[in-house]
């Protein structure tokens, strides 16, 4: 432990404590895809051409355009990507290729939690990020070639980029829909002298949620809510090279959850987010943007009993451009988290992770640049990590480039899994977790291109494989219905990814995506590798057609899925229509309608005892409108 000590000390003194925040990108139209500036692969400005990583943006234009209500249903429409709901609108979770072991950022900020949301290897619950009316754009990249950001990333990274505007400006948005469903939003931007701000505050409630099952529409009680959220940026110019952040985010959620529609086990949920951060950036407006970072995370719940949450995060990050063709970055963190579900068996469970990074960018030639990384990971409860990484990019001409990378896997059990212990005496089961749980461990690759074919047409495809040792898994007991958490022998993942997207003229423009994801588990039980049959999306697909001229916009997405086990899910296949049109009345007002799922499929992303129990919503409608000051 202390030779595990010294080897990232000895690194951090390499190191000024210093790096960078993430940088905006410009609105773009899908058309301009191959030069999007990407931050979230290298956290260096750079071009989608020169990215060795499979990449989507979603652009602040789209998140207008459409009027996405959530981060679900922006994150939806993405190849490769799928949307968990376990509870929508107070649980839900996705998956990056299949994986739910993926990184979320805000702004660059670590949102995933030691404890656990309760499912699978997922850490982070959408509903408790900042609002989709405080996101500027929203950076996916899929695979684990970064040591940038942890080694547990292995289905991708998230980035969410929230909204820094410098000019003045103020905008009241009001909608309402379905299910007694209403939303207000409030925001403020502006700037005076070096100091400028962002403030975006929101109320919403749902009454109740209907959704399609086995005898038709079917209404789900105990299903409503009401949230108030809170960000807040600000931002205090130093000189033109430096400058100090701070960010409040602040969510409330008071509303009932339902349980399986099987057994139904309505409870009361009450949650609580409030997260803080401190950043310095200097080398500002450099190629070599630097930072030193203080965050805290705390996201409080009751839901028949109470559990908490509590990072505390000291990260650090310079570059360096050693040469014309090297570019090193360099990084330290120190991450502690608090965690206790006292009636469920722990309290003050607390867990210290301390890491070192070095990532060097090597221009090989004027067409390839080669990336290799190392990451050092010295964690309290399971010791000292090196997980090397490396990706290689190679841009055969200005339309085209080939990339590909390769990291190794390092992946902590949650303390839910570790200490979790409790008899539900009213349902007649238990929950037990595991204390002997070894971390998870193995590798992830992928390759891939992307090509213009002209100024108006782009194709980017990925083929990914990864294989985990010692997967984390929880299992129930046939006999008993008690659960238990065991490390699988392994658990493998391989697949494709592929989008094309194509601007028309200036008024129309289309994207088409296609992903497949093969997942199979070894159980160490001498079954060898099986198919896992709870795959939500074995085949995905993803057609999205835009229109936008003068005062008018209109969209209409659709997202399907096939290769479905029907033991686990009520149909092998399902296809689900999004559409909405939007007029600007005037030059500060803009009215707009949409609806989901317009066919009213039935449909579940999320498995429970029987088939159906957890379904998602049903045809839903809103009417809004937005007010710019």
């Amino acid at each position: 432990m202390i030779h595990a000590k010294n080897k990232i000390m000895t690194l951090g003194i390499c190191l000024s404590l210093t790096g960078s925040a993430a940088i905006g990108a410009e609105n773009i139209t899908d058309a301009d895809d191959a030069d999007t500036i990407i931050v979230t692969a290298a956290r260096i400005p750079t071009k989608k051409m020169a990215t060795p990583a499979d990449t989507t943006v979603i652009t602040s234009r789209q998140i207008e355009d459409v009027h996405y209500s959530s981060l679900s249903e922006a994150l939806q429409h993405v190849t490769g990507v799928t949307i968990v709901n376990f509870t929508p609108g107070a649980l839900d979770l996705f998956r990056i290729n299949g994986d739910d072991r993926v990184v979320v950022l805000v702004d660059g900020r670590r949102m995933n939690s030691d404890m656990g949301v309760g499912s699978g290897r997922a850490n982070v619950n959408l509903e408790v990020l900042p609002p989709i009316s405080a996101i500027d754009h929203i950076e996916i990249v899929r695979g684990n070639g970064s040591a940038l950001y942890g080694s547990d990333a292995v289905g991708g990274v998230i980035n969410i980029i929230t909204k820094k505007r410098i000019e003045n400006q103020s905008a009241f948005e009001v909608n309402t829909g379905s299910w007694g469903t209403q939303q207000y939003n409030l925001t403020n931007a502006g700037s005076h002298d070096k100091t400028s701000w962002f403030i975006d505050t929101g109320y919403g409630k749902q009454n109740y949620m209907k959704y399609h099952g086995v005898n038709g529409t079917m209404k789900q009680n105990n299903t409503d809510f009401r949230d108030n959220t809170l960000t807040l940026r600000v931002n205090q110019k130093i000189n033109h090279a430096s400058s100090l952040d701070a960010a409040y985010d602040h969510k409330s959620f008071d509303g009932n959850v339902p349980g399986a529609v099987s057994y139904p086990s309505p409870l009361a949920l009450q949650r609580l987010t409030n997260n803080v951060a401190f950043t310095y950036h200097f080398k500002e407006n450099t190629d070599t943007p630097a930072y030193v970072r203080y965050y805290n995370n705390y996201t409080t719940t009751y839901e028949a009993t109470r559990f908490s949450s509590r990072t505390q995060v000291i990260d650090a990050q310079n570059t360096w451009k050693i040469t014309d063709d090297q570019t090193l970055t360099g990084g330290l963190e120190w991450r502690k988290s608090n965690s206790s579900n006292a009636d469920s068996g722990y309290s003050n469970k607390v867990l210290i992770n301390q890491a070192a990074y070095l990532e060097d960018i090597i221009a090989i030639s004027s067409k390839m640049t080669v990336t290799p990384g190392i990451r050092l990971d010295n964690n309290s409860q399971f010791g000292f990590h090196k997980t090397p990484k490396i990706a290689m990019n190679y841009q055969a001409d200005n339309n085209t480039n080939f990339f590909a990378s390769w990291g190794r896997v390092f992946s902590a059990p949650q303390t839910d899994d570790l200490y979790y212990n409790v008899y539900y005496s009213d349902y007649g089961y238990g929950m037990y977790g595991n204390e002997n749980l070894k971390p998870e461990t193995g590798y992830s690759e992928s390759i891939g291109m992307n090509h213009r074919f002209d100024a108006k047409t782009n194709i980017s495809v990925s083929l990914f494989k990864s294989k985990i040792y010692n997967a984390i898994r929880w299992f129930d007991d046939p006999v008993t219905y008690d659960w238990y958490v065991y490390n699988l022998n392994s658990e493998k993942k391989s697949g494709i990814d592929i989008t094309l997207q194509k601007q028309i003229n200036k008024a129309w423009n289309y994207d088409v995506g296609y992903s497949y994801i093969n997942t199979k588990t070894d159980t160490g039980i001498g079954q060898g590798f099986m198919t896992d049959i709870k795959n939500a999306q074995p085949n995905g697909y993803h057609v999205g057609v835009y229109y936008a001229q003068n005062a008018w916009k209109a969209n209409l997405q659709m997202t399907a899925g096939t290769g479905r086990n029907t033991t686990v899910y009520s149909n092998n296949s399902y296809v689900l229509w999004n559409g909405g049109v939007s007029y600007d009345a005037s030059k500060n007002t803009t009215v707009y309608f949409k609806m989901n799922n317009i066919t009213n499929k039935r449909y579940e992303t999320y498995t429970g005892y029987a088939v159906g129990d957890y379904p998602m919503p049903g045809r839903y409608y809103q009417l809004g409108v937005k007010y710019v000051l």
